[in-house]
């Protein structure tokens, strides 16, 4: 009988991981339950499209209450601290003087202590409305010192037009860059980002990570933990941020720990994998902690 294969030394302790990018407000609530077993036990919620349009200020008001408290809410039965991100999203846009009161809407609730991030902060379709409605969301973060959070879009073309005009944008707002993360990123994009002028001093760049899935409604596909390696090889870790940024789609909650377990078990330094998955966040966002 030829010799069993050497199994591969599991690390022996758990690490705490932080997610800071999570649509959960439209996935089922047990989704919590999964995260916290396998060590989420902090998370961010930022306020993406819900593919409703809002007419009003007071339906975008809604949407940042229903985060706020329900969600909240959700994620603590299941022993889950959940923060927030709240923004006016550009697919929910209607028209430029409801957006800007969603945006008056958001700011009132800014001293909030759930509320760490004005965030997605988006672009669709490059309009003067979108990036007046962007603009002002940075211009607040600008004033309040408040972390912004970027969705850039999955599509390489739609990606490249949008980065000039974010760029524009974070120089006319006056915000500081290390205030801004860039969601969504692979390696390829990474470098486009690190090469667009001021969003080269970003304070952090998103990685939505998880195991390759064949699934039939994924919204996004994520990179593999042999991805983040090669990000490592060719960036480093500095303001790298691993999350799993599942949406209302064929998504894996058990992505990050599961990313984790695998860059671990492939010697990546125990300091390094800390800081992908919590350290840079966490202070990014300023999570108590």
């Amino acid at each position: 009988m030829p010799p069993a294969p050497a199994a591969a030394s599991a690390p022996a302790r758990p690490l705490p991981l932080f997610d800071h990018h999570i649509h959960s407000d439209m996935r089922n609530a047990d989704d919590y339950e999964l995260m916290a077993i396998s060590g989420v036990l902090t998370a961010l919620a930022p306020c993406s499209s819900s593919h409703e349009a809002r007419t009003t200020g007071q339906a975008f008001a809604a949407r940042f209450d229903r985060l706020l408290d329900a969600e909240t809410g959700r994620a603590a039965v299941y022993g889950v601290d959940l923060y927030v991100g709240l923004s006016v999203h550009a697919a929910d846009m209607t028209g430029l003087d409801s957006a800007l009161a969603g945006v008056d809407e958001l700011e009132k609730r800014l001293d909030h202590p759930r509320v760490k991030a004005i965030g997605e902060v988006s672009l669709r379709r490059l309009t003067r409305e979108e990036t007046a409605v962007l603009e002002a969301q940075l211009r607040l973060a600008a004033r309040t010192g408040t972390p912004v959070m970027v969705e850039t879009p999955p599509p390489a073309a739609a990606f490249t037009d949008m980065l000039p005009v974010l760029a524009r944008a974070v120089e006319r707002s006056g915000v500081d860059p290390a205030l801004v993360a860039v969601m969504d990123l692979d390696e390829h994009k990474l470098g486009q980002v690190r090469a667009a002028g001021p969003l080269a001093e970003c304070g952090g760049y998103g990685l939505a990570v998880s195991p390759r899935q064949d699934a039939l409604f994924a919204v996004r596909e994520k990179i593999t933990h042999r991805e983040v390696t090669e990000i490592l090889d060719r960036w480093g870790p500095d303001r790298l941020m691993l999350n799993t940024g599942f949406h209302f789609g064929s998504a894996d909650p058990l992505g990050l720990a599961k990313t984790v377990h695998r860059l671990r078990l492939g010697g990546v330094p125990e300091p390094t994998v800390r800081a992908l998955a919590h350290g840079n966040a966490a202070r990014f966002f300023d999570i108590p902690g």
